[in-house]
């Protein structure tokens, strides 16, 4: 994502926040709740990327306030911390009483300070990313036809009303209706730009309180002085709302499942993260292979197998593995390169090897993937990581130890991911460098080992037909824009009818923070229709 600012004050921000998350985890146990919503703010703004200085904007000002705003918290924070020392860096028992005695209620106050300003932090990148990315002015339509249609539904027409019904007006009023609406995504742009561009609130309904009035209510009163409804308002804010959430808690991202008809499909089992050193080979022929199982799987009995599989590599940089990996850091490279097609190729197999839509599904998903790092919320999410050679299972075991010596106190850390080497195998070449015969080997040990473990941990056993020959078939779609007007109860009425007048099982994983893989399983003539009604309702 891009903010139109520069990537030097991202860092310096984060290098101040990691510095207080240390700080804090090691004062009284009473502040741990502090260190929990330091370390938030760092998750959130790490979320949300950097922008290149070539396209730096000019409200860089408005966004130092409001980062300033944030580190001014944390400072408080610090000072408590140190408070509460001895002259050895420890605390002892005597500090811990007075901290009782004296600070508890400050810090909650700080606490609920700290929110505040983040989360008004965070609407404002939000918001410049919409802006920088031309998504705003989709969007304000988006939520405008939403909430006039929510209006038309609940009033009563007139008789004057209904001459649209009888051909009168018709033309003149379709058009008289685009060009209001069009008017007023102009109205709501610029006010959404004035107040992004401003440096700080200047209207006098908002003063005196002027430096802690929030972004969201600077907006809420120059839209009520632009004539904009408050339906609207509410609306924006709520998807605001919802994407900060999402930004601030990535390991709550959690496959939902829908189904309807005569059969629901059963509760799987467990996330599965296959690691290598560069999530480019092994990695990526193991993911692809345990979709195509999980797809096979179903096929033959209904039974979706686990919930998720995902990869990643312990070379990748994250912030995690570079505070942990302190002696390997500068051997850390960035992410985000595709796989590697002879990876791919390898395992497609020969194209006669088992035709079959599920097949092509599979394989253009995972060519789109983009090499990623191990962070700590994987540890607490992921049921199992599954290596290929102890070089890696080593350097997963050392951060799966400073995961649980930094977050160990946290109850969502309470019982991290079992590593499992699955075999020994190593490249002995590039992969675009193996011969056929070496491809083909290596292939088959990565597929041995995850039957292997699929026996031990599922008692998985292969079906008896082919992933085509089964009495189900499964269509994959990823739709990359919601609706976002949709909760997710209405999501979840929505597909169970889709489910129900298809006779289909329909599981929704989230992907990512804007997209979501919709797996649909049922009768093959089936599966077109359903995906039809799918994108109609929700893309």
């Amino acid at each position: 994502m891009a903010f139109g600012f520069g990537v030097g004050d991202i860092i310096t921000l984060t290098k101040i926040i990691v510095t207080t998350v240390r700080d804090i985890y090691e004062a009284p146990k009473e502040l741990q709740a502090l260190a929990d919503q330091a370390e938030l703010v760092e998750t959130t703004l790490e979320s949300v990327g950097e922008i290149p200085p070539s396209e730096a904007a000019g409200n860089m000002r408005n966004f130092i306030r409001r980062k300033d705003r944030v580190l001014s918290v944390l400072k408080k924070m610090r000072d408590i911390v140190i408070k509460y020392r001895d002259n050895e860096g420890g605390v002892n028992p005597f500090n811990k009483i007075l901290y009782g005695v004296w600070e508890k209620r400050g810090v909650s106050e700080l606490i609920v300070e700290l929110k505040e300003r983040t989360d008004d932090l965070t609407t404002f990148l939000i918001m410049q990313t919409w802006a920088l990315t031309k998504e705003i002015r989709p969007l304000i339509d988006q939520i405008l036809t939403n909430t006039r249609r929510e209006q038309e539904d609940t009033k009563v027409p007139s008789p004057s009303e209904n001459t649209n019904a009888i051909g009168h007006r018709g033309s003149h009023d379709a058009t008289n209706t685009q060009t209001t609406v069009s008017k007023q995504i102009d109205k709501v742009q610029a006010v959404l730009d004035h107040v992004l561009e401003t440096d700080g609130p200047s209207d006098p309904v908002l003063l005196p309180d002027r430096e802690d009035v929030s972004l969201e209510r600077e907006i809420e009163i120059k839209l009520g002085q632009e004539g904009i409804g408050s339906a609207f308002t509410e609306a924006l804010i709520e998807v605001i709302d919802r994407k900060r959430k999402q930004l601030a808690h990535p390991e709550d991202i959690d496959p939902i499942s829908y189904t309807g008809g005569k059969n629901l499909l059963s509760v799987p089992k467990g996330w599965i993260m296959v690691v290598d050193s560069y999530n480019e080979v092994r990695s990526i022929i193991a993911q692809t292979y345990l979709e195509f199982v999980r797809v096979w799987t179903v096929n033959n009995s209904g039974e979706w197998l686990f919930n998720r599989v995902e990869s990643a590599g312990v070379q990748i940089e994250t912030k995690f593995s570079r505070r942990s990996l302190k002696t390997q850091s500068k051997s850390l490279v960035k992410g985000g390169n595709a796989p590697e097609s002879a990876a791919l190729r390898a395992i497609s197999g020969k194209e006669s090897y088992f035709r079959s839509e599920e097949k092509n599904d599979i394989l253009a998903r995972i060519a789109e993937h983009g090499s990623r790092g191990i962070d700590n919320w994987h540890f607490r999410k992921y049921e199992y990581m599954l290596c290929f050679d102890q070089s890696v299972y080593k350097t997963l075991t050392t951060l799966a130890k400073c995961c649980k010596k930094k977050y160990g106190d946290m109850p969502s850390y309470a019982n991290l991911s079992k590593i499992i080497l699955l075999k020994d195998i190593r490249l002995k070449a590039a992969a675009a460098d193996l011969s056929a015969d070496e491809t083909s080997r290596l292939v088959d040990s990565i597929k041995d080992g995850i039957k292997e473990f699929l026996d031990k941990e599922y008692h998985w056993k292969t079906p008896p037909l082919s992933i085509t020959d089964g009495p189900l078939r499964t269509k994959q779609i990823v739709l990359r824009r919601l609706n976002m007007k949709l909760s997710p109860a209405e999501k979840e009425i929505t597909l169970n009818d889709i489910a129900a007048r298809t006779d289909c099982r329909i599981r929704v994983t989230d992907e990512k923070f804007d997209s979501q893989l919709i797996s649909i399983t049922g009768r093959k003539e089936a599966l077109a229709y359903a995906s039809l009604l799918i994108k109609e309702a929700l893309h």
